[in-house]
């Protein structure tokens, strides 16, 4: 019996894709239906709302009592103009004190702000967002990207929080406590009405979107033969894009941004009693040493997928566990503290040519792609102010788009050149757009949204090859960090789109067109996948760079091909 026989992707290719696999598949679409709402939802749950401000609450001014709905140009730019969204100058004012609001179709609101005592807003297109609840405008326009930046804060400590657990208590138990976790802190989000408590949700919330997301994640890759796990990766991003579209859907029926988060964080409630039944990841079993409950999940997986395997799968999953010994090169009684034996660890993944060099180039790539993604996603209301649910819808489906178009290409091209040339092209369209003028807006359009399409390919084909970088016993841990540092780009988007983009037209594009190609030059440095066994432990890392070192120079390392024990 050869070691290439006794690893664990050749009993997954035994094993075969099946019925097996798609509890697992159908759990992590449901994951990803609950992100859009959360991730992307800014430009339709908070956005801004033409406004007029007033110095007392019972003044008139020449205007008719009933504004007509935003029909054609001529009365799209006279609301606009009364809608003018300027803050009043601090020595013009004398407020009255009087708190009842004229009986106009437009109501007027007390804000108590030095800048806009009373305000009115233009609620023909949203009944109520965020922004207009809690007048986070003049003297609050600094609050409104901390909405979408706390669910990104939330991400950061979702990757600690869900990899942690999901390399100790297992995938399936981080899905579960995300799930239950993400329903209570979007309840909460919905039913208070005060604006910082609706913060502090939004950081639980995002931490159990990304610490649910990543275990699920991992749960499907570690499940799927080596020969299939391309296709599954890249398709599993469908019902997010689909989740997109059907966000703007939900959105243009629902205009109340409070029924609008219950509805589409309705998934939840699938999800939850999914999880109770889906089968841990084998492979991590494996891993933990829990023979007797691997052997179990891999009968199942045999009989639902009518997989005949050539030897007992007691025999098979013993044969891994002492190859997987023979890998480890630190002793488990080396150290009784967790915390030491943690912090080691991290010194060897460090002193790792091969893995620090993942780290430092997956983790600024993650950065600087999630910037674009979101900041491109976010930005419906610097290109058009009238139809941001077109907009949302149009991600949604060049996002759809790019996963269905890069599919197939990952089977010729590999990863790396789709991510680079993804991010490459992105940015350079991103960039093309200030050289349009604002009359042919159409192009414009069709750049950014090229551009979007590029980036969104490249983000898909990231979330397959990013955990094949990192080995099993680190693998949700790995996947993590680079999804911390993808928060963190999450995070810096919306400063750009909120705060720089109004005030420098050209923020935007200059910014999330550079990059996207900085973002590119990444992967250079980051080995090809395809095709390629999973590293179970950090010497298989090192022997995969050894190799594509070899490769270069004309020869071939054998043994990362084999799945056996490195000689290095």
């Amino acid at each position: 019996m050869t070691e290439e026989e006794d690893g664990f992707d050749h009993l997954l290719t035994k094993l075969g894709f099946g019925p097996w696999q798609g509890i697992t598949l159908v759990t992590t679409f449901l994951v990803a239906m609950i992100l859009p709402s959360h991730l992307i939802g800014s430009p339709l749950v908070s956005a801004p709302v033409p406004f007029r401000c007033f110095t007392d609450a019972l003044s008139l001014d020449d205007w008719p009592q009933s504004l007509p709905y935003r029909e054609g140009k001529e009365t799209m730019n006279s609301t606009r103009k009364y809608f003018n969204g300027r803050c009043l100058e601090l020595s013009n004012l004398s407020v009255t004190q009087e708190d009842t609001p004229a009986h106009r179709t437009f109501f007027r609101h007390r804000t108590y702000m030095s800048s806009c005592p009373y305000i009115e807003y233009d609620n023909t297109i949203f009944s109520a967002t965020i922004v207009s609840e809690f007048h986070l405008v003049c003297d609050e326009l600094h609050l409104q990207p901390f909405y979408q930046m706390l669910f990104n804060v939330g991400g950061i400590l979702g990757s600690f929080i869900g990899g942690h657990i999901g390399d100790r208590f297992g995938r399936r138990r981080a899905v579960q406590i995300g799930c239950i976790a993400n329903i209570l802190s979007v309840l909460g989000t919905t039913l208070v009405p005060v604006y910082s408590f609706i913060l502090v949700m939004r950081i639980i919330t995002g931490c159990t979107c990304i610490g649910t997301l990543i275990p699920a994640w991992n749960m499907v890759l570690e499940s799927t033969p080596s020969k299939h796990r391309s296709l599954v990766g890249m398709l599993s991003g469908l019902p997010y894009s689909v989740s997109v579209v059907a966000f703007a859907g939900v959105a243009y029926c629902i205009r109340t941004w409070r029924y609008l988060m219950l509805v589409c964080a309705s998934p939840a409630l699938l999800l939850l009693p999914l999880s109770m039944i889906v089968d841990e990841s084998p492979r991590w079993l494996v891993q933990q040493g829990r023979a007797t409950e691997a052997t179990l999940v891999l009968q199942k997986a045999a009989r639902q997928n009518s997989a005949k395997l050539s030897r007992n799968v007691d025999a098979l999953v013993n044969n891994i566990l002492e190859a997987n010994k023979h890998k480890n090169d630190v002793a488990q009684d080396t150290t009784s503290s967790e915390f030491l034996a943690t912090m080691k660890q991290i010194y060897d993944y460090i002193r790792s040519p091969g893995m620090r060099t993942i780290l430092l180039a997956a983790s600024l790539l993650w950065f600087l792609q999630s910037g674009v993604y979101l900041g491109v996603a976010l930005n419906a209301n610097n290109f058009t102010s009238t139809d941001p649910f077109l907009y949302v819808a149009l991600t949604g489906i060049m996002d759809g788009t790019a996963v269905l178009l890069t599919t197939p290409l990952t089977l010729y091209l590999g990863r790396r050149t789709i991510v680079g040339l993804g991010l490459c092209v992105g940015g350079i369209l991103l960039l093309l757009d200030l050289l349009v003028p604002m009359d042919y807006y159409w192009i414009k359009w069709i750049l950014v949204m090229a551009g979007f399409l590029m980036v969104a390919g490249a983000f898909q084909v990231n979330y397959v090859y990013a955990p094949e970088l990192f080995p099993t016993e680190a693998r949700t841990r790995g996947f993590a960090f680079v999804n911390m540092m993808g928060s963190i780009g999450f995070m810096c988007a919306p400063l750009v789109t909120t705060l720089v983009a109004p005030y420098a037209w050209w923020a935007a594009s200059v910014i999330f067109g550079c990059s996207g190609i900085i973002g590119s030059l990444m992967v250079a440095f980051l080995p090809e996948t395809s095709n390629q066994p999973l590293p179970e432990t950090l010497r298989d890392v090192e022997v995969r760079r050894i190799q594509s070192k070899s490769k270069e120079k004309g020869t071939v390392n054998k043994g990362y091909e084999t799945g056996g024990e490195s000689r290095i």
